[in-house]
C-alpha cells in the first residue's frame, strides 16, 4: 500500500471493497470458454454477480478464489455436462453438487 493509500485508510476515507460474488463460472476445457462466458452473461441478466474464470487454472485455484470472494456457488462447464445441455453446480456452503439445464439455472 502506498503512502497516499495508507493516509486515506488512517483517516477512514478509503472505502472498503466488498469482494463477494454470487457465482464463479469456470470452463473445464479450453474449448468451452465461450460457453462459460455465455453462462456468465445469462446469470448476470438475471441480476446475479459473476466472476468468470477464463484462464486455464487448476480446480484447486478456482476453489481458493471462490473462498476469497465468498462465492455462493461454483458453476462448472464441462464437456460431458454440456453435451447434455447442462452445467455442473456446487453450492459452496453445503457442498451439494448437481447438474442442471442452462435455462433452468437461476
Amino acid at each position: 500500500m502506498g503512502c497516499g493509500s495508507k493516509l486515506l485508510k488512517e483517516k477512514g476515507l478509503l472505502p472498503e471493497l466488498n469482494l463477494e460474488v454470487d457465482n464463479i463460472v469456470c470452463a473445464l476445457d479450453y474449448d468451452l470458454q465461450g460457453v462459460a462466458a455465455e453462462v456468465a452473461t445469462k446469470l448476470r441478466e438475471k441480476g446475479q454477480s459473476v466472476d468468470l474464470v477464463l484462464e486455464s487454472k487448476p480446480l484447486k485455484w478456482v476453489f481458493k478464489r471462490a473462498a476469497r470472494t465468498n462465492a455462493q456457488r461454483l458453476v462448472l462447464v464441462g464437456n460431458t455436462e454440456w453435451q447434455k445441455g447442462m452445467v455442473g453446480v456446487k453450492i459452496l456452503s453445503s457442498g451439494e453438487q448437481y447438474e442442471i439445464k442452462l435455462d433452468e439455472l437461476e
